[in-house]
């Protein structure tokens, strides 16, 4: 990580914090905190939290490097299994990492400075399993800036309030439509209510829910590349090609649309009718929106793509390393663009309906391939963890 670079160019993240978005890191590694990397970083406010997957665990972890290797081994010799070794290496990332992410969290009265780690992914689909896991590590690690990572499926949806009852952080992830975004912000409403009844004091819970944008994109240009290919009439096949690259920014600021009307308005939720103001009044925290798989997939997209059109007040941007630096390096960076061009990503979405595309279906597909590639990537990390 090019970490000099960034520091030089910070005030291009003050800004972007003083539109009201935090940008979070979305890797994590011991090189990077034991380096003292990490630590320079959150002190020149380029990053303020950090998110973490399966996925980046095991790039991290299978790198060879960082010191893993011979921590594997250590822990092997002291007869832990794959999964003991891979709970320890993982928990202790997160316990570091928040403790220098702590100074944000307190300096901003716990509106940022997080960690988020996942329950394992071959455990989402059990409820109480899930449950006991999440409630498990958060006590281990013991952070009050800690999140818990728990997917929006069906199962997810369950655990969420529970976890939430209990006084558990959580970041809700693999989240790809309105539809998924509505489910998840009744399970957070729900949440908060069984807390207060349970007599936790609201202002010390925390979430966030992550939407995943690029994603979206990857799928439904396929779609429509497959769409233009089988159209002869050249104005359909213009009114087609028009639409590639637009769905994921578009159903992203149709989600801002619905997150605003919940908790910045605080306008009743869908099917739901007692609203968030009331919870407001206790204390509760809005739950922020988070806009996740913000790297371009494809690379005759723009590369700050899914970060310039979506700078809004209480949201944040997971970045990797690479779009870190395309923001420090070339970012153009406005205020409120979220909530601008409504209208059209309204337009977008009626298009793409009547063309056969529903992005809540394309979601459907996209959160169960999300499921299945971080189960794949715990899999291939204990697997390689055995063998070390």
């Amino acid at each position: 990580m090019e970490t000099d670079f960034l520091i030089s160019k910070k005030e291009q993240f003050k800004k972007l914090i003083s539109y009201g978005q935090s940008p979070w890191l979305d890797n994590i590694s011991r090189c990077l905190i034991d380096s003292g990397e990490l630590e320079r970083l959150v002190e020149n406010g380029v990053i303020t939290g950090i998110t973490s997957n399966p996925s980046i665990f095991e790039k991290s972890i299978n790198s060879g490097k960082c010191g893993y290797p011979e921590l594997i081994k250590k822990l092997s010799s002291e007869k832990l299994d794959s999964f003991a070794i891979y709970d320890t290496i993982t928990r202790e990332d997160i316990k570091k990492a928040a403790e220098i992410l702590l100074p944000v969290f307190e300096k901003t009265g716990g509106n940022d400075g997080f960690v988020s780690i996942e329950v394992p992914p071959n455990i989402a689909t059990n409820i109480e399993t899930s449950i006991n896991e999440a409630q498990r590590i958060f006590a281990l690690i013991n952070k009050k800036n800690v999140l818990i990572k728990i997917p929006a499926t069906k199962e997810g949806i369950e655990i969420i309030p529970i976890l939430l009852s209990k006084g558990i952080n959580v970041n809700v992830t693999l989240m790809f439509s309105v539809n998924h975004y509505i489910q998840v912000a009744n399970a957070y409403i729900k949440g908060l209510k069984k807390a207060l009844e349970n007599g936790i004091d609201l202002k010390n819970i925390h979430s966030v829910a992550s939407i995943f944008i690029s994603r979206i994109d990857t799928m439904v240009d396929k779609q429509l590349d497959e769409l233009i290919k089988n159209t002869a009439d050249p104005s359909k096949k213009e009114k087609i090609t028009n639409l590639l690259g637009k769905a994921g920014v578009a159903n992203s600021k149709i989600i801002f649309k619905k997150y605003s009307d919940i908790f910045a308005h605080s306008n009743e939720i869908e099917n739901q009718r007692s609203s968030f103001a009331p919870l407001k009044t206790k204390g509760a925290n809005i739950q922020r929106l988070l806009w996740a798989s913000t790297s371009t997939k494809n690379p005759s997209y723009y590369d700050l793509k899914y970060v310039e059109p979506l700078i809004g007040k209480n949201t944040i941007n997971t970045l990797p390393d690479e779009t870190i630096l395309h923001i420090a390096e070339h970012g153009n960076l406005l205020p409120e663009t979220a909530s601008k061009d409504l209208d059209y990503s309204m337009k977008v979405n009626e298009e793409l309906l009547g063309i056969g595309i529903d992005l809540n279906k394309v979601g459907e597909k996209l959160q169960l391939d999300g499921v299945k590639s971080f189960e794949d990537s715990y899999e291939k990390l204990l697997k390689s963890i055995e063998n070390i």
